[in-house]
């Protein structure tokens, strides 16, 4: 049976997996098949090192906020003395 895009976007996860896991005893793949994989593998791992750099750069961008008041402040301070 063939879904319709709509169907399997509306599919839970575990029931895709599933479904998949049933047909693929009877299908045979060709190498695409797994070079697809390894290729959605690197994607999650190129995924996760740019949204931990963005995390570092959100603090980076708070530290240099922080240490630019600091600056700002002393410099005032050594004005008014």
């Amino acid at each position: 049976m063939v879904r319709t895009i709509k169907e399997l976007r509306a599919m839970p996860d575990d029931e895709l997996i599933a479904e998949h896991d049933a047909h693929a005893r009877h299908t045979s793949v060709g190498t695409s098949y797994y070079m697809e994989e390894l290729d959605r593998r690197s994607r999650d791992r190129s995924t996760e090192v740019a949204n931990r750099l963005a995390r570092i750069s959100i603090w980076l961008f708070g530290g240099s906020i922080l240490l630019s008041a600091i600056a700002a402040a002393a410099a005032v301070l050594a004005l008014l003395r």
